[in-house]
């Protein structure tokens, strides 16, 4: 009997041993389990290098950047990472409005200043802040450029005229970013909230600017799909918000505060996708909206008319409409990998074209009502006016040797013959910083950027030069004409460089009245002067270099010579008033105002410090 129950433990024993070992864990899998599980996380990105997204707050060559992004030092723990860029400038300008009477010759030094502190605690959240100063040398209020964007973005510089006498605000130090990212959410996608900077293609239509001593930043969300081959991005802005909020938290854009903000709240929205077929080609796929909400314009108390504001002479036709510009386009190029040239790959290319739609927010009234029948005019004879433009480019090169690039360039941006239909065929360009991308940074507009991408037809050659030691020479021409005679020659800003004494559309021209320039309405009776094609011509001569890991050197110079469209403006004897329907003279030319001054020039010398 003993012997048996011995028996059937043994058999026992042996039957369940395979099944215990088998759940079994050794003592040392068990004990590099639990300091796994102990063990505190560590950035991925301290070892890899920082991910883009976290590092658009700087303008540098590549070489600069990708040290930056992947030197470690800098990480104060494995969670925590602190940086630095600080970029002063000297920038000398010269009669880029090509005018002898006011040369507009500008000396100045501006810096710009950055910290950024990214945290990184976990696989499913991470956050940035950068800090920035930007300012002048010898002065707190940082220079304007006259940019219309400073009045779109929150994060730019304050604008003054020439003869104000008020007392000029400091320039602070602001936040430049300060967002959350959210990862893994479903279908493994992101979502981005906060001040954040966004980037895509050539920034052709949506950059940070950086080139700028501001930059533009977005306050706003993106939900990003990113995938291997595949990236749907999903974007919304308030680049511009006229509500103030409790506790004294004011906008400066309050009209009830001041009296100088026009009241047009602004959403930016859209999408931006990204297919990629690796080492071969990228299409960009993208539509993008800008709706501005037209405040109602005050009545005047004796009248009971809508008063016109100077800043938005049509605003009697906008009261209770929207703005709505969409602008859809694709991007193709073969650079495939962070927009860098193709490795291994002589040849390079990108073809970009967009194409724009929706609707001003103005009524235009029937010419022939207008003009033989106006007591019969009334809304139900008005049509809205359309949003036609299109923008298409066109770049390519060749590089011998890995070092020696032949580069060549063309982009049309439609303009408007007759611009008192309700058809706007001039391209409306987005408040992007159209100047491109390295090492394509001077490519859009031309290192002097006197030029915005409206009405413009311009052809440009390049050769550049990268040596082992002494960096990069690169030198470029370009050829800029109007795209269309009738209409004008645009600013960076998108304002119009050629303004008329007497406007058609307009009695009190201002320089951001798109109507009151050229031949306004493609009458060849009304014309003031002959209409000329070619705007400038521009040489650039540029080098950058590495003085070291942290530091390099960027030096330009640019010359500009004035075409026939500059010259006629310019030089003309007589104009053109539509109220007497008749020519009379140009009272600046016989006052000696406002005469051509055909060359011009910019200079720069640039230092970028990275950590």
């Amino acid at each position: 009997m003993f012997k048996n129950k011995t028996r059937v433990r043994f058999i026992l024993l042996l039957l369940l041993f395979p099944i215990s070992t088998a759940f079994a864990e050794p003592t040392e899998d068990l004990n590099s389990q639990k300091q796994m599980e102990t063990k505190p996380y560590s950035s991925p990105m301290k070892e890899k290098g920082l991910d883009p997204e976290f590092n658009r707050h700087m303008f540098v060559e590549p070489t600069l950047s990708k040290h930056s992004a992947t030197s470690s030092q800098f990480w104060l723990n494995d969670v925590l990472r602190f940086g630095l860029y600080l970029r002063p400038r000297q920038e000398s300008r010269y009669n880029l409005d090509f005018n002898a009477s006011d040369k507009g010759y500008v000396d100045r030094t501006l810096q710009t200043s950055s910290l950024y502190f990214l945290f990184d605690p976990s696989p499913y959240v991470q956050a940035k802040v950068t800090l920035q100063d930007s300012r002048v040398w010898g002065g707190e209020s940082p220079a304007s450029s006259g940019d219309i964007r400073a009045n779109f973005f929150s994060n730019s510089a304050d604008l003054y005229t020439r003869n104000q006498t008020n007392a000029v605000s400091l320039n602070q130090t602001g936040v430049r970013e300060a967002f959350f990212l959210l990862n893994k959410l479903p279908f493994q996608s992101k979502l981005q909230v906060g001040r954040q900077i966004w980037s895509y293609g050539d920034q052709r239509m949506i950059g940070g600017g950086n080139w700028t001593v501001n930059g533009l930043s977005f306050d706003g969300v993106r939900l990003m799909f990113n995938y291997e081959t595949v990236k749907i991005h999903f974007l919304m802005a308030r680049p511009y918000w006229t509500q103030s909020g409790p506790n004294g938290v004011a906008s400066a854009n309050d009209p009830k505060l001041n009296s100088a903000a026009n009241g047009t709240d602004t959403t930016l929205l859209g999408t931006y996708n990204s297919f990629t077929i690796p080492d071969w080609v990228t299409l960009d796929l993208y539509s993008l909206g800008v709706v501005r909400k037209w405040k109602k314009n005050p009545t005047n108390p004796i009248t009971g008319l809508p008063e016109t504001s100077l800043d938005d002479p049509l605003a009697s036709n906008r009261s209770r409409q929207n703005q709505n510009l969409i602008t859809g386009g694709f991007r193709l190029t073969n650079r495939t990998k962070a927009n860098f040239l193709p490795e291994g790959k002589s040849w390079d290319f990108t073809w970009e074209s967009a194409f724009q739609s929706g609707t001003s927010g103005r009524r235009i009234q029937d010419p022939y009502l207008k003009e033989y029948l106006p007591n019969e005019w009334d809304n139900a004879r008005t049509e809205r006016e359309k949003y036609t433009g299109q923008m298409h480019v066109f770049q390519t090169g060749y590089t011998f040797f890995k070092k020696l690039r032949f580069g060549g360039q063309v982009l049309y941006a439609s303009g408007d013959k007759n611009r008192s239909d309700a058809s706007i065929s001039t391209f409306q360009s987005l408040a992007n910083p159209r100047f491109g991308v390295i090492p394509y940074f001077n490519s859009v507009a031309g290192i002097s950027e006197n030029i915005n991408a409206q009405n413009l037809l311009s052809k440009s050659v390049s050769v550049s030069y990268t040596s082992d030691s002494y960096g990069e020479f690169q030198i470029t021409y370009f050829q800029n004409d109007k795209a269309e005679k009738q209409d004008a020659w645009y600013a960076i800003s998108g304002a119009s460089n050629s303004v008329s004494t007497i406007s058609e559309r307009n009695p009190y021209p201002v320089s951001s009245d798109k109507g009151s320039t050229e031949n306004y309405s493609n009458n060849s009776y009304s014309s003031p002067y002959a209409l000329g094609k070619r705007i400038y011509t521009e040489v650039d001569l540029t080098w950058h270099g590495q003085l070291n890991d942290f530091v390099s050197l960027w030096l330009g110079v640019g010359y500009l010579q004035a075409g026939d469209a500059v010259k006629n403006y310019r030089n003309t004897k007589i104009q053109y008033n539509s109220t007497t329907q008749s020519f009379e003279w140009n009272q600046n030319y016989l006052q000696g105002k406002n005469q051509l001054a055909k060359e011009a020039y910019m200079a720069y010398a640039q230092i970028n410090a990275a950590f």
